[in-house]
């Protein structure tokens, strides 16, 4: 494993462990070790940031936690192989990476409670303290290059229907209502030539508003889980994903949610800055802009700014 693994690789009662209490003594006898030895075990957990409650009534995780055994009751779909639940991590896409290049299936998902080295598209950082929830899933799909976008799509589409608030800016953040971010997507691919061995999806929501200005929590909107708000976007997102070579399905999708078709905007592309009115979204993910000049400009890739502001 990745020397950031050390600390915070997970213990066997990640796996065990469920919103229900358990005694140490059923749990003891279920992993073959003894009572103190799960003592000291959830002592450990809590150290590293797991959210472990106990009573009387023994060991639990806090309600609403994104572990295995909770996601497992919510989502029973094809689309969850294991789950690897993480106190903290330098980034869910690196750890699920490394699985990925040792043969995990298509459905393991990497959730964890905080990231040191979280990250989103092109390359910027992405605050990542506890109380959010940061996972990434590993795809390996039977697709050409060109449709790869409409992957991203489809889960930006599937956040947004799992969150129940806010819309999407192109390509794919989610926006609360006053228009400030809740969450973003990023899908990393490795390509071999024109083959594609695995993609990355990973996803950052905040639950509660970030300690920055920009930042919105989901809580403020639609309150909920993060056990809850991911055993959702794995609803929404696998029949999307299961007909991803359905351009019109998944635009349309996406469409629904939609905050940038009809606005002005500014698009700080690879290519420079295309200004103009957000004119249409084709098969490919492309964005076409209307520039003031009447060009049509197709944009693949970029930021985009609303011109004149949010309203």
């Amino acid at each position: 494993m990745p020397a950031y693994w050390l600390t915070v690789e997970p213990d066997a009662l990640t796996w065990e462990l469920d919103e229900t209490a358990q005694s140490g003594e059923a749990l003891a006898a279920r992993l073959g070790v003894s009572r103190v030895a799960v003592h000291k075990r959830i002592a450990r957990m809590r150290a590293l940031g797991y959210p472990v409650l106990s009573s009387a009534r023994g060991y639990r995780w806090r309600e609403g936690a994104p572990a295995p055994r909770p996601l497992a009751r919510r989502y029973r779909g094809p689309l969850l192989e294991r789950v690897y639940y993480l106190a903290e991590v330098g980034s869910t896409q690196d750890a699920l990476r490394a699985m990925a290049e040792a043969g995990a299936p298509e459905g393991r998902l990497v959730v964890a409670e905080a990231q040191t080295a979280g990250r989103g598209r092109r390359g910027r950082s992405w605050l990542s303290p506890k109380g959010g929830l940061y996972f990434s899933l590993l795809l390996r799909p039977q697709l050409p290059l060109a449709a790869l976008p409409r992957v991203s799509l489809a889960a930006g589409a599937a956040l947004a229907r799992a969150a129940g608030a806010g819309g999407l800016k192109w390509p794919n953040d989610l926006l609360a209502p006053d228009g400030r971010k809740l969450a973003g997507i990023l899908m990393e691919a490795d390509l071999r030539g024109e083959e594609v061995r695995y993609l990355v999806l990973g996803v950052g929501l905040n639950l509660d508003p970030p300690p920055v200005m920009e930042g919105a929590g989901l809580a403020d909107y639609a309150p909920t889980s993060r056990a809850e708000v991911l055993a959702r976007f794995l609803t929404e997102f696998e029949p999307l994903y299961a007909r991803v070579d359905d351009a019109e399905a998944v635009l349309a999708a996406w469409r629904a949610h939609d905050l940038t078709l009809g606005r002005a905007v500014r698009v700080n592309a690879p290519g420079g800055v295309v200004e103009g009115t957000a004119e249409a979204l084709e098969p490919d993910g492309t964005l076409v802009v209307r520039t003031r000049q009447g060009r049509r400009a197709r944009v693949g890739a970029g930021d985009v700014e609303w011109i004149g502001g949010w309203s």
